[in-house]
């Protein structure tokens, strides 16, 4: 009788722990619905005409890489964006919105603070802030052969870029202002040249490139 008993019982505990485990994994994550609200422009909220996308990171406690979500630009100008993460580990969390020209500067970006609860949904709204950050574009040429000179790299600040295999390239994520852009490469002479950047976007137009089998060196690239 009493063997039966004690069978009962721990058979009644298996179950409850079994229970409580499982209730445990169920409640070990939430979810975080996100609501990005555009800059006021004019007394309306605009996206930035030359917005191509927004970027959703979450990182925090229990994430050893970020969350991350894209969503291309929304149809109507006045559109917010709305991106929900699910199964995100319970804890203190920042999420950050970014909303990128087609180059990848970061044109608006806002982040938020938040805690996740297991089992449930919090809400997330980040009103998000123009930056002076422009993309410097342009396109190098072999002024011997005048075609693209390939696989320079373009430094401005401490940003830089790689011309592709038609000499065009982009610098994303530069400030405003004097600035200083080179030009270097096993291939070509390298230059220094001071610009003025402008947000969006600055176009530096054809740069003429000498190469290194050459002796002698133009005075200035061309711009």
């Amino acid at each position: 009788m009493l063997k039966r008993i004690f069978a009962g019982l721990t058979g009644i505990m298996v179950v409850f722990s079994l229970g409580c485990t499982g209730a445990g994994a169920r409640l070990a994550t939430g979810a975080i619905a996100v609501t990005i609200v555009f800059p006021t422009q004019r007394q309306h909220r605009v996206i930035p005409s030359e917005t191509q996308r927004v970027r959703v990171e979450v990182v925090g406690k229990g994430l050893t890489q970020p969350l991350v979500k894209v969503v291309e630009r929304p149809s109507s100008e006045t559109s917010e964006v709305k991106v929900t993460f699910t199964n995100v580990p319970v804890g203190n969390k920042t999420v950050t919105a970014i909303a990128e020209d087609q180059y990848g500067t970061h044109r608006a970006r806002g982040a938020q603070e938040t805690r996740v609860v297991g089992g449930q949904t919090v809400t997330v709204t980040i009103e998000l802030g123009l930056t002076n950050l422009a993309s410097v574009i342009g396109r190098l040429v072999n002024v011997r052969t005048g075609e693209g000179a390939v696989g320079v790299t373009v430094r401005i600040g401490n940003q830089q870029g790689t011309s592709g295999s038609d000499g065009r390239f982009a610098v994303t994520n530069v400030e405003e202002g004097a600035q200083t852009i080179t030009f270097s490469s096993d291939a070509y002479r390298g230059y220094s040249k001071s610009i003025s950047v402008t947000a969006p976007l600055t176009d530096v137009g054809e740069v003429l490139l000498l190469s290194q089998q050459l002796m002698t060196p133009p005075d200035r690239p061309s711009f």
